[in-house]
């Protein structure tokens, strides 16, 4: 008889336990050390300094005005909302106008050029900055909402911890098929690549941010350079973090699933395109690290598994016919522990998990498509601008020393 394809399923299956086992770690880490930032709202804040808020937007129309009066409503006292209508094609300018009407220390820049060198929200954000008074500088994309206590708790998050900056991950709004599928499964291999509790931790070098929403006092901002320091990285957010850990400014990443909601994108091709420049921006474009992403996610997918398990099942029968059984249960077992656990910290449903499967299929997917584009040196392509600049070839997203 020959045994190589039996101790080729062994070694697949073992590997997915190791690699099940080792996310469940992570998971129960993030449910423990990630704080959630609480909707309730505060008593009172003793000391209110200005907070900037500064939406940018482009071709936002859907979404703007559901966005900005998500921040009027904010119950902190003191804030301006600045919105930088960023090149748009559409109505954006004149919704966010409209809505802004007549409502004190609210205003509406409008940016009509970029610069060689810079990405467009990056520029859009730094003529912003330019514009606002605060002390504090709340940057919250256009397509996400706040509770309206987010201001007033970040605050309080930042001033009672003593930090330069918090940052959140938001709640997922999922509607079609395509965002139940692959919304929480792409968002799962960020938190692979920047795990949350080491982000957190001042002795780990990891760092991130999202910038769906981040609060970052004005000189921390400062001390980092501003925008203008991380002006052509395609996830200036995460540039952003590590310049403020690596100062050692303080930096909290907390989870904001009762006080932020985004709905990053819609459509099978608008998700994949998406997460394409975020995942390959996230890897800094280096084809090793895809490449691992790559195997690894392809060998715990449901058609490896399931062909491993169809050579494995017969042979253990006769071999370990009283334990056969173990690998089958405990791999089942660490599956629905992290995706249960994974979905709620999330706040989605846990029935969603039902489609991670599938979602893991066109994540691998993904990933290939991620190293053609590096091979080939493909430019990118983001919010309708094509970047004359090679992107996808390695550019540190660390701070330059």
């Amino acid at each position: 008889m020959n045994h190589l394809p039996f101790m080729l399923a062994c070694v697949t299956l073992a590997y997915c336990m190791v690699f099940w086992a080792l996310r469940n770690r992570e998971i129960f880490r993030a449910w423990r050390e990630v704080p959630v930032i609480s909707s309730e709202p505060l008593a009172g804040i003793e000391r209110a300094p200005l907070i900037s808020v500064i939406v940018p937007a482009h071709n936002e129309e859907a979404g703007i005005v559901a966005c900005l009066m998500s921040v009027i409503d904010q119950d902190y006292p003191h804030f301006e909302l600045i919105v930088v209508d960023d090149r748009s094609g559409d109505r954006t300018a004149e919704l966010a106008r409209s809505c802004l009407a007549d409502r004190q220390n609210c205003q509406v820049i409008t940016v009509t050029d970029l610069p060689a060198g810079w990405t467009g929200k990056c520029h859009a954000l730094h003529v912003a900055v330019g514009h606002a008074k605060g002390e504090w500088f709340a940057f919250l994309d256009a397509d996400s909402l706040l509770h309206r206590s987010a201001l007033s708790r970040c605050y309080k998050e930042v001033s009672t911890r003593s930090i330069g900056m918090i940052t959140l991950s938001p709640k997922p709004v999922i509607e079609t098929f395509w965002e139940k599928a692959l919304q929480p499964v792409f968002m799962g291999l960020s938190c692979i690549i920047y795990p949350l509790p080491d982000v957190n931790d001042p002795t780990s070098s990891v760092a991130s941010a999202n910038g769906m929403f981040y609060l970052i006092g004005r000189n921390a901002y400062e001390r980092i350079g501003g925008h203008l320091g991380v002006r052509g990285l395609a996830v200036e957010d995460i540039g952003i973090g590590k310049r403020v850990k690596a100062l050692g400014l303080g930096l909290l990443f907390a989870n904001g699933r009762e006080v932020l909601r985004t709905r990053m994108y819609t459509g099978f091709t608008e998700i994949v395109r998406g997460w394409t420049r975020i995942h390959s921006a996230s890897m800094n474009y280096e084809i090793g690290k895809a490449a691992t992403h790559l195997a690894a996610h392809s060998l715990i997918s449901t058609p490896v598994v399931t062909a491993a398990l169809f050579v494995y099942v017969p042979t253990a029968l006769q071999v370990w016919p009283d334990v056969w059984w173990v690998i089958p249960c405990v791999l089942a077992i660490e599956v629905v522990a992290a995706t249960t656990i994974y979905y709620r910290i999330l706040g989605v449903p846990a029935r969603y998990s039902v489609l991670a499967s599938l979602g893991n299929m066109i994540l691998v997917w993904e990933l290939g498509v991620i190293i053609k584009k590096i091979l080939l040196n493909e430019a990118l392509q983001w919010r309708g601008t094509t970047y004359p600049l090679n992107r996808y070839r390695p550019t540190t997203l660390d701070p330059r020393r």
